[in-house]
């Protein structure tokens, strides 16, 4: 777990053997924050020490079948995850006025799938490592099932290592399962042409982001949401250094002050 810069701010809600869950108090917008698939808030916990450390309140609570068993995982869907972070911003919208949705991977999705309903609360939209496509090998199975149809079996697929991170010293920080659940898979997978037909429709200044070594979702998903967008007012920035976890890879200052900048420039 990384130390926390903001530790009189920070409340950490441990489950099990050190999965996360942060929130701290602060100004609007309210930061409503999303993370990936298997994975808990702690990947995006060196982005949210800083956006806290600029006074912004943070709300990254744990997605439906996460944080507690992969067993749990694989019978959640994508409305499972959208429905719960729907009612969560709502929430921290009736208490800080409006929200900024930060989603990662499989956040980001439930994040552009809640932006393209236009909630009146919603300020802005920040995307990481966003997964409207993902990349071979893990494309091709899931596609393959996908166009069978059917009955999923319920396999779990081994994870190699907890994250895709080109800067290997904060690995150890990550808490995420240990293996996929098949079936929650696919769901991430069939939920990326859903999200794709729906882009077009989000209005709010959106932020994209995303790490050019990326070898989870392709960095060219950052440049097919920029063009696709319905707003004008997005910004994108690619880290040539960063991997898919870009929250905690080597180039993570850098995107922690693009994520206040783009508090900022909401706030002007």
């Amino acid at each position: 777990m990384l130390e926390s810069r903001a530790t009189t701010l920070v409340t950490e809600k441990m489950l099990g053997e050190g999965e996360a869950e942060l929130f701290a108090e602060g100004r609007a917008p309210c930061v409503v924050a999303l993370h990936g698939f298997g994975g808990t808030a702690a990947e995006l916990r060196p982005l949210l020490d800083r956006v806290v450390d600029a006074g912004y309140a943070v709300d990254a609570a744990l997605l439906p079948g996460h944080g507690t068993s992969a067993t749990l995982l694989q019978g959640m869907t994508f409305d499972d995850w959208v429905e719960a972070s729907r009612a969560r911003a709502r929430d921290a919208a009736a208490r800080y006025g409006e929200v900024v949705l930060l989603g990662f991977s499989l956040g980001s999705l439930v994040a552009m799938q809640i932006a393209s309903e236009r909630p009146p609360w919603l300020a802005g939209l920040v995307l990481m490592g966003n997964a409207v496509t993902l990349t071979w090998p893990t494309s091709v199975p899931l596609g393959i099932l996908a166009r069978l149809g059917g009955k999923v079996p319920d396999v779990y697929l081994t994870k190699p290592r907890p994250g895709d991170l080109v800067d290997e010293a904060l690995m150890g920080t990550l808490v995420t399962y240990d293996r996929h659940p098949l079936r929650s898979s696919l769901e991430v997978y069939l939920a990326g042409p859903r999200v794709r037909a729906g882009v077009g429709l989000i209005d709010r200044p959106t932020l994209v982001l995303h790490g050019k070594r990326d070898q989870v979702c392709a960095w060219t998903n950052a440049l097919w949401v920029a063009d696709h967008l319905g707003t004008k007012d997005v910004t994108v920035r690619i880290f040539e250094k960063s991997g898919h976890v870009l929250a905690c890879d080597g180039e993570r200052d850098e995107v922690g002050r693009e994520v206040v900048r783009f508090l900022a420039h909401l706030s002007s």
